[in-house]
């Protein structure tokens, strides 16, 4: 696709974008630290579903157990449901997945080090497991994980078309989305380890997708295992191989071939979701019963889902809030062009995300900077923008390029002013005053809110 613009960019170097985006995320390690500093109303940097995913890792690492009722009474409000709920073994639950706190254990094991040895040289630190310094070197990690997931999709766009598209797709998802949200703003959810486990699965299946063999479902099953630790719904993402291995099997021999691949994949991925499923049996009394299903109301309305809300609503609307992701998704027809079946298959997955959040009785995603659930999804978007960039680089529209790139720039950021400092809702459908003409008006907002 991009190899006529590779032709006219000899010049644009194969590290140059790498630096580049490590400048970037450098950057927002940078403003985070800024941040620790200043005043939190709870004493604590994880906060909202964070604690949740956090408190998995005193409870486990320093108590050895999953009862969660001092890592409960450490972290949240005294009038939190969740400080004297009980699950149907007894044990004070926790409903959000383990996945987040296995791939941060290696930060939190170092906080922890560090912790005891500055207590060792007569610094007075908290060692159990709560705190600044454990909680900012555990959501580095997380960030960590959200920039290895953009570096990996740099790498696969890159390989479609050419390099600067590729770094442009990139950088615009990065910060035009709320990709830079819940990197540098709320890192203790689950969203940057998501998309980094979505990601690393899905360039698995890319990088071996022609010629796949058993070893390949094996690593296969054990990313799409870890895809399933983290966020159960990202799940849908692992039917993509599947159904993209059936155009293979073209014969009997062949298809025990195959059979003997699916095994391996499957094997895998139950040994990685392992831990989850003990966990619910250790909290819930069954390997099967999940947190979010536990209770009498339905969580998912399989037959009436919110489509249309979910994608366009102003409470959290996916390209309501965001609309250089319908740009990308659109671009996923431009990419059919170049490989007809990948663009089909990661249109699937796409589709399957959406209806799954649509049915879920709580489409809106709670307090959410836009459609963070489809942050896992970020590597569809990213091809499909990439294939858009390139084709109207191609076209001599550079230039309407970088205008629309700034000026979607500065709306996600005017965007995160709002959310953050409560100029708008964090979980209430948005007028088109709070989501349009404030943001020219916010400067005097901010003015006078000083002012007082």
């Amino acid at each position: 696709m991009g190899s006529e613009f590779k032709v006219k960019s000899q010049s644009f170097s194969i590290r140059t974008p790498y630096r580049l985006l490590s400048a970037l995320f450098t950057g927002c390690v940078v403003l985070f630290l800024v941040s620790v500093p200043l005043p939190h109303t709870d004493n604590h940097l994880i906060g909202s579903d964070g604690m949740f995913y956090y408190a998995y890792l005193p409870s486990l690492i320093l108590d050895g157990d999953l009862n969660f009722q001092n890592q409960y009474a450490r972290s949240l409000a005294l009038n939190h449901p969740a400080r004297s709920a009980l699950s149907p073994t007894g044990l004070a639950p926790n409903a959000y997945a383990i996945g987040s706190a296995f791939l941060w254990s290696p930060f939190f094991l170092m906080a922890h080090g560090i912790s005891i040895g500055l207590n060792r040289l007569g610094v007075p630190v908290p060692t159990d497991g709560y705190g600044y310094l454990y909680e900012s070197i555990t959501l580095i990690g997380s960030m960590t994980y959200g920039f290895i997931g953009l570096l990996l999709i740099y790498y696969w766009c890159a390989r479609l078309v050419a390099p600067v598209s590729a770094l442009c797709a990139t950088i615009l998802l990065w910060f035009g989305t709320n990709i830079i949200y819940y990197m540098v703003a709320e890192p203790s959810m689950s969203h940057m380890t998501a998309m980094f486990g979505v990601t690393l699965f899905l360039s698995v299946w890319l990088a071996q997708r022609e010629h796949p063999t058993w070893q390949t479902w094996l690593c296969l099953g054990a990313t799409g295992g870890l895809v399933a630790l983290v966020r159960q719904p990202d799940a849908t993402f692992l039917v993509i191989p599947f159904l993209d291995s059936l155009t293979q099997i073209r014969s009997p021999h062949t298809a025990m071939q195959w059979l003997t691949r699916y095994g391996a994949f499957i094997a895998a991925g139950l040994i990685v979701f392992a831990p989850q499923m003990l966990a619910w049996q250790i909290m819930y009394g069954s390997p099967l019963s999940s947190g979010y299903l536990v209770g009498s109301a339905p969580a998912f309305y399989w037959t009436s889902p919110r489509l249309f809300n979910v994608l366009f609503s102003t409470w959290h609307g996916l390209f309501t809030w965001h609309p250089i992701l319908l740009a990308a998704t659109a671009g996923l027809i431009l990419l059919g062009r170049h490989d007809r079946r990948l663009a089909c298959l990661l249109a699937l997955g796409l589709i399957l995300q959406v209806y799954v959040i649509s049915a879920w009785h709580y489409w809106w995603q709670g307090d959410a900077f836009g459609g963070r659930m489809f942050i896992s999804s970020m590597p569809v978007f990213a091809l499909g923008l990439a294939a858009l960039i390139e084709r109207l680089i191609r076209a001599n529209m550079a230039r309407w390029v970088i205008s629309i790139a700034l000026a979607l720039l500065i709306w996600n950021g005017l965007f995160m002013i709002q959310y953050r400092f409560d100029f708008i809702p964090m979980s209430a459908p948005l007028t088109f005053k709070q989501l349009v003409t404030e943001k020219f008006t916010l400067s005097f907002q901010i003015l006078s809110r000083l002012s007082h």
